[in-house]
């Protein structure tokens, strides 16, 4: 845990309030100012062009991050170079068949040679580690404001605009664990966000979000979907609504259980979103909801076999993202190791994006506490984001008061490491919680060939049937 997360979960309240909008006020800068405001106006056009004026867009910017990588990159420079290729022969998206696909572990194997500059010059980012094998990652300027950019449209699409409330349910620890009193959350002003704790869902303190939430008369809320999964099903229980004009879910599959849950207990529309932590592909859902569309202008996506072959529309295959903006670490044609399909047909809200059929990634459990708070897996993955050491991690809860953290960790994780790690779990499951960690060589998928990261063994209420 750094100084600063240490200093604020030592914090009373009110200064976390001060200390949480202070952090904000920095992110606001960064994110956001005249270059938000007009690649925002630009994208709002651009999501309006016909496909082939979205492919000349395309083919500019891929011809220019290619070469640019080719000549600035170390680890492009000699990757294309063994396998016979050079920057100048891709001239746009057509020409992308010519560079070798990279995974996470080219990117972990290369180190500071992904970059096109000195780390100091960019900003830090980690993936959220679900497969046990976090990655950490580096962005610069542009990145970051097209990034906020997809965001912001997503959410636009969804009737939120900037200066409305919305209950953001994900993975900071937002107060201490052993609170037993709320309040469980705190106001960001500056972004106009109630940050809402993850960790204290429990039977008796759910009421006490939703009266909050009802009391400040937000009508927009987002969150993991297992994360939203929990005020839902806990509402339907009770018999009772909390009618909303939107939720906002990402980060995790949206399963069909999940989402009628939502459409029942929420009684308003959901827009499922699907970007992550390399800034290759961002998708969204329109008010349509017929599938989700390709942001375009923010990367080019490719459906590969497991040959590394473009496949036919409507047909399955690897999801693979190339950067239009990161030329401080550009990731070129990487695969994400999600499968989809790219759909032919057009939406009817008209826009010209290209489109995705659902994304199949992992299916987690939700953890129950001692205490009986209900902890997503989404909110497990922070203390596992540090860690490039970890090649893969499981965690298996089978008591009311024991989790099993398997770990396949690399050479260099020390005790160190996994006292770093076994501090940020307890931090979010609680002194009463067991954790126990096992070094093991591998860990295999199951049956069915998906990794689950999180299993639970103990029946309880908010448990998805991921048959459904």
């Amino acid at each position: 845990m750094s100084f600063a997360d240490r200093l604020y979960q030592a914090a009373p309240g009110w200064m976390q309030s001060m200390l949480l909008n202070g952090y904000a006020f920095q992110l606001h800068r960064q994110r956001f100012g005249a270059e938000f405001r007009s690649l925002f106006a630009d994208w709002e056009a651009s999501q309006w062009w016909d496909p082939a004026r979205m492919r000349a867009h395309q083919d500019e910017r891929v011809r220019a991050v290619v070469q640019f990588a080719g000549a600035h990159v170390p680890f492009y420079g000699r990757h294309w170079a063994e396998h016979g290729v050079n920057a100048s022969q891709v001239q746009g998206v057509g020409d992308l068949p010519l560079l070798p696909t990279i995974t996470k572990a080219d990117i972990r194997g290369a180190g500071n040679d992904m970059l096109s500059v000195p780390p100091a010059q960019l900003t830090h980012g980690h993936t959220s580690g679900t497969t046990g094998s976090p990655l950490s990652l580096w962005y610069d300027r542009e990145t970051v404001i097209a990034n906020n950019v997809a965001d912001w449209r997503q959410k636009a699409w969804g009737g939120l605009a900037l200066g409305d409330w919305c209950a953001v349910f994900l993975g900071r620890v937002i107060v201490p664990v052993e609170q037993r009193r709320p309040p469980f959350w705190r106001a960001n002003h500056v972004q106009k966000q109630l940050w809402c704790s993850s960790f204290h869902l429990s039977e008796e303190n759910l009421p006490r979000y939703i009266e909050e939430i009802r009391r400040r008369g937000i009508r927009f809320l987002e969150g993991y979907p297992s994360t939203m999964y929990i005020v839902a099903s806990f509402l339907l229980r009770r018999g009772e609504t909390l009618p909303l004009r939107a939720v906002f879910t990402s980060s995790e599959t949206l399963h069909a259980i999940q989402r009628d849950a939502f459409d029942r207990a929420f009684q308003c529309p959901v827009f499922d979103f699907y970007g992550h932590a390399e800034r290759v592909v961002f998708a969204g859902e329109c008010d349509r909801h017929g599938g989700k569309h390709l942001f375009d202008e923010y990367g080019v996506t490719e459906i590969l076999d497991d040959e590394g072959r473009p496949v036919p529309d409507d047909q399955p295959g690897m999801l693979t993202g190339t950067t239009l903006w990161n030329r401080g670490m550009p990731i070129i044609r990487y695969r994400t190791g999600d499968l989809s399909a790219r759909t032919s047909a057009r939406c009817q809200c008209g826009r010209g994006l290209g489109r995705l059929a659902d994304i199949a990634t992992k299916a987690e459990d939700i953890v129950v506490t001692p205490d009986g708070r209900f902890v997503s897996p989404s909110v497990l993955t922070h203390p596992f984001k540090p860690f490039d050491q970890l090649r893969k991690s499981q965690i298996i809860q089978d008591a009311p008061d024991h989790v099993l953290v398997k770990l396949v960790p690399s050479s260099d994780f020390s005790d160190a490491h996994l006292a770093q790690l076994e501090a940020g779990l307890r931090l979010r499951l609680g002194d009463a919680m067991r954790i126990e960690t096992r070094i093991v060589d591998d860990i295999p998928a199951e049956r069915s060939g998906k990794f689950r990261w999180v299993i639970c063994q103990l029946p309880h209420g908010c448990q998805v049937d991921w048959e459904r």
